[in-house]
């Protein structure tokens, strides 16, 4: 018989024999392995990752509901500020904050709900004020760029009764003053984090609170609710996403 000889009876299949710079290499790889596991200060590993599903739509053959109107919802849109001289610079520093809600309160004197809704005894205190008037409810105007633009915006809040609060912003368009966010709250604080505006509220329940965002919508072009939440707070703190409020 010629030819190699076969392997011994009981032997099984002659391993197939790896390179040799091969087998060094993968004698390596184990060492360094387990030579790092063993390592004081090395990361260890956190287990098994749960596996990632995509969702499952939930009774998929029922009729979806129609999309909603414009005229089922009664959307605050951006509006231009009455009797506020256009700034062609387009820097909105040169803006007088309080000149700006004395004029939304002499165009909406009346108003009592909606974005300009006031109470009658605020708006009366506002008709005649200031920056040095201590009686004034309008808290001192904060600068921030909301939309993006590189370009400072205007945040006023107006002090109310009960805590509330109206919360205002206005950026320019074409040098014309015009409001792009309107809402009441009754915030234990306000924030901003980038170009959101966050506002936190006290819950009814223990230990909560509610967690508000407002977001510029560059199609709208205008600040939206982008999310509200309710988010549990230690006792002795005041709710912020970094443990820590003003």
């Amino acid at each position: 018989m010629t030819g190699s000889a076969r392997p011994a009876a009981g032997s099984g299949p002659r391993p197939r024999r790896l390179p040799r710079a091969l087998g060094a290499a993968a004698v390596l790889v184990l060492t360094v392995t387990v030579a790092g596991c063993s390592t004081a200060g090395e990361p260890l590993s956190a287990g098994t990752t749960a596996p990632v599903a995509a969702p499952s739509l939930l009774w998929p053959e029922r009729t979806p509901a129609p999309t909603p109107t414009g005229e089922q919802h009664d959307d605050v849109t951006a509006t231009r500020v009455p009797g506020i001289a256009a700034v062609p610079s387009g820097d909105i520093r040169k803006v007088d904050a309080y000149a700006v809600v004395k004029a939304e309160v002499a165009a909406h004197r009346h108003d009592v709900t909606g974005a300009d809704g006031l109470d009658e005894a605020t708006a009366a205190k506002i008709t005649s004020c200031s920056e040095t008037e201590r009686n004034c409810p309008i808290r001192t105007p904060v600068l921030r760029d909301l939309t993006g633009d590189g370009h400072d915006d205007l945040i006023v809040g107006i002090e109310m009764d009960d805590h509330l609060l109206g919360l205002r912003c206005y950026t320019l368009v074409k040098g014309e003053l015009t409001r792009i966010m309107a809402t009441v709250v009754r915030p234990s604080s306000i924030e901003v984090a980038g170009r959101d505006v966050i506002v936190w509220e006290p819950s009814d329940t223990p230990h909560y609170a509610v967690r508000s965002v407002y977001s510029w919508d560059s199609h709208r072009h205008y600040m939206e609710l982008k999310s509200d939440e309710i988010r549990r707070v230690e006792p002795t703190a005041t709710p912020s996403p970094t443990g820590s409020r003003r």
